[in-house]
């Protein structure tokens, strides 16, 4: 078998955005569950910007057996931001991760200026709530009491707790807290955008145990990083592999299909010059400890 059909087999995708959604979609949940079990995958993650993703994937393992799926819950305005209950209510429906702000994060809101991408996707009809900018630290700099009680039920149900779209400065607090509290699991979401963590910062962070994500979705031109690729293959060697998960966070319609785009990464990677043991890693055996399988 060729080498990036081989490693896509047991792959895990811990980010993908599928329909219903109101930012268009490529593919739906079914979808992505076809799609990926037809690739030969272990497990995939649908994120949903807008609220709970782990209660829609009951019906969608019943339509789609073979193929693991999970959810969670994204900590933005429309599920009450930095709201304990939200975590509560996506823990008793399965989730195996709790995203803090994307969309809704003041970090996000002042360098796009709105809850979404600009030139490259929309959200769907036009919105009648300003966003309300959510930080994680009070006016002193330290974290919010909330964070304190959403990060104890992530340790208390020993789920993911993924930094989403904060800042570094937000992210380094919340980290050190979250370890020091019990949790096991730390995800720092594409350090390379929005977030802008440096390589420096990335490895601090691996350090703590946090394990470092790097996208499909930098490959393709509407969606373009400092540095492109080759800055990602630069984190990637910097940091390690021991701490580094591949994903795609594809799903927009003007991209391949997830697994699709998996495939493509791996095989970019591959002729790159990145291992086929360390993308094994990155892929199959890093995923599958955050998700406890």
């Amino acid at each position: 078998m060729r080498e990036d059909l081989e490693i896509l087999q047991g792959a895990v995708d811990m980010h993908i955005h599928s329909a219903p959604s109101l930012f268009p979609r490529l593919v739906d949940h079914g979808e992505v569950a076809e799609g990926a079990k037809a690739a030969g995958m272990k497990a995939v993650i649908i994120k949903e910007h807008h609220g709970f993703t782990p209660d829609r994937l009951y019906f969608v393992r019943k339509m789609v057996p073979g193929i693991e799926l999970y959810g969670g819950v994204v900590l933005n305005n429309a599920v009450g931001g930095i709201n304990p209950f939200a975590v509560e209510t996506a823990i008793q429906l399965g989730a195996k991760i709790i995203w803090f702000p994307t969309l809704s994060a003041k970090n996000h809101l002042d360098q796009l200026g709105v809850p979404e991408f600009p030139g490259a996707m929309q959200q769907k009809g036009k919105r009648k709530v300003a966003e309300k900018p959510i930080t994680i630290l009070d006016a002193s700099g330290h974290l919010i009491p909330e964070v304190y009680e959403i990060i104890d039920l992530i340790a208390a149900a020993d789920l993911i707790l993924a930094a989403g779209h904060l800042s570094v400065p937000e992210i380094q607090p919340l980290f050190q807290a979250a370890k020091e509290r019990g949790v096991k699991r730390l995800y720092l979401n594409h350090p390379e955008f929005i977030v802008n963590a440096t390589i420096e910062e990335q490895k601090e962070l691996a350090k703590m145990g946090a394990f470092i994500e790097h996208l499909a979705l930098f490959m393709y031109p509407l969606w373009p990083v400092k540095g492109g690729l080759d800055a990602i293959i630069q984190m990637i060697k910097e940091v390690g592999p021991e701490q580094t998960v591949l994903a795609t966070d594809l799903g927009q319609i003007h991209n391949p299909p997830p697994w699709e785009g998996l495939r493509m990464f791996i095989r970019v990677l591959l002729e790159k010059g990145i291992p086929k043991k360390d993308l094994q890693r990155m892929v199959q055996e890093n995923p599958s400890y955050l998700l406890n399988l």
